[in-house]
């Protein structure tokens, strides 16, 4: 019972034990998610059976969460929880300017403790968390247990030399050589529209130089891909699946790669003796493992059931609702931006409805001939959910259920919904020297963009 364990559950979820405790992570074991855009590969797992089985364990237990995203923070698993645990249960969550995670988790009978950045949280005497936050409210974690160290990057973007420089940097106050490494390996958002296949391909190719990337700066005894275990399900996004990473392709990458040999991929159920394993130990179980991810993902999709139809009348509410809630949060701010030009009203053709509407945060709402210019095309029913959730515009990206007009159009679309992406930030009125340098931040980078942009065409220019 001493052996330190790390157990594999379902997609970016596993669970650490020592002899007396039990750190479980990102839970989501069942259901949809995004606005039925994801669905999971492997539909064996359940809420009611991840409850018994950590219950079972007998050890104190504690909940990680990486961020807020519902293939992270599954509010069905925290309601099944509640329901069937009958002991305590301890939730660890970053620090936010909100506070909505720790006060929802709080409101549901939940002991939690804000993880100070950088600060390892210790949870016996043989097992810390370490919590760093990351961008968009994401975060990565390193998890010491037994002398062993797990660094779990999940869906953050370490995706270049220089921020690997800065994961590393930052766990070496309490760090050491990393035992196991924990990371993304799929794409997870819109990569274009049907027939923009190469642009999918560069991001599947992306996410794999990424993975080497990593273990290049980390040097890992073993690295686990995960938080890629999922398919896009609906009618609406079903064609990104086309060129995903699979476990094969990516095993098949890593073998023929020099750098890449500790990748080892872990199914349902599988674990690491954390005392005891290896890479070279674990390659029989992965071999396992491959075989049975791409077994499923070589399957046809199993599409979800479209939602009906909205009417025009709840269209015009939900953007009413949408910029009365921004107004709220940021007073004129939007519109003072929208004159500026840094946002531009957005056109949106509805096919469902045969209708194109123009929002502004300055006009309101218009409805225009069907057949004119539009910046994105969605459903009603994704429309309504874009704009009536605080997450909308951060929910649609990574579903990918829209398609765009032409190659600025989703930067038209990302930055209307900036005002939105501030607020479920924890900026606005409540804060407002923090916006402040937000948006300052944001303006000067992308002034710089724009800088590079121009002289790399004066370069280009040149050369011709």
């Amino acid at each position: 019972m001493n052996d330190k364990l790390l157990t594999f559950v379902n997609h970016a979820c596993f669970y650490v034990t020592t002899e007396t405790s039990l750190l479980l992570v990102d839970p989501w074991v069942e259901g949809p998610v995004f606005n039925n855009g994801w669905s999971l590969l492997d539909t064996t797992t359940s809420n009611a059976a991840l409850v018994k089985e950590i219950a079972g364990q007998h050890r104190k237990t504690f909940v990680w969460f990486s961020h807020e995203h519902p293939d992270h923070f599954s509010i069905s698993f925290i309601k099944r929880l509640k329901q069937d645990f009958a002991g305590k249960v301890t939730m660890l969550f970053q620090q936010t300017k909100d506070k909505r995670v720790v006060t929802f988790l709080r409101r549901n009978g939940f002991s939690v403790i804000e993880c100070q950045p950088g600060q390892p949280v210790e949870l016996d005497h043989e097992m810390a968390i370490g919590v760093y936050p990351h961008a968009d409210g994401d975060s990565y974690c390193l998890i010491k247990a037994g002398g062993r160290n797990i660094l779990n990057l999940n869906d953050c973007a370490i995706g270049s030399a220089e921020s690997c420089r800065a994961v590393k940097a930052s766990i070496d106050p309490v760090g050491g050589e990393i035992d196991v490494l924990l990371t993304q390996f799929g794409y997870a958002n819109w990569e274009g529209n049907p027939f923009d296949t190469e642009q999918r391909r560069s991001a599947a190719a992306e996410k794999l130089q990424r993975v080497k990337l990593q273990i290049t700066a980390f040097t890992p005894a073993i690295t686990v891909p995960f938080a890629s275990f999922v398919a896009f399900s609906s009618i609406d996004n079903h064609y990104l699946n086309d060129c995903q990473n699979t476990a094969g392709a990516v095993a098949r990458w890593a073998a023929r790669t020099h750098a890449t040999g500790s990748v080892r991929f872990l199914k349902p159920g599988a674990r690491i003796n954390l005392d005891t394993d290896t890479s070279a130990s674990l390659r029989a179980a992965s071999d396992a493992a491959v075989a049975h991810w791409q077994r499923l993902s070589s399957a046809p999709v199993e599409l979800l059931p479209p939602e009906p139809s909205a009417s025009r009348d709840q269209l015009r509410e939900a953007v009413a609702k949408h910029r009365r809630v921004i107004k709220a949060n940021l007073l004129w701010l939007p519109a003072l931006l929208e004159r500026a030009g840094l946002i531009k009203a957005l056109q949106i053709y509805i096919p469902d409805l045969g209708m194109r509407i123009r929002v502004s945060y300055i006009d309101a709402y218009q409805e225009l001939p069907s057949d004119g210019p539009h910046d994105i095309s969605m459903t009603s029913s994704s429309a309504i959910f874009l704009f009536s959730n605080e997450y909308g515009f951060n929910i649609t990206h990574v579903n990918g259920r829209f398609r765009t007009s032409d190659d600025g159009a989703l930067s038209r679309f990302s930055h209307f919904f900036m005002p939105q992406n501030l607020g479920h930030q924890g900026y606005g009125i409540e804060h407002p020297a923090a916006t402040a340098r937000y948006l300052l931040a944001n303006v000067l980078g992308r002034t710089q963009r724009a800088v590079a942009g121009m002289q790399r065409r004066l370069i280009e220019h040149r050369v011709k």
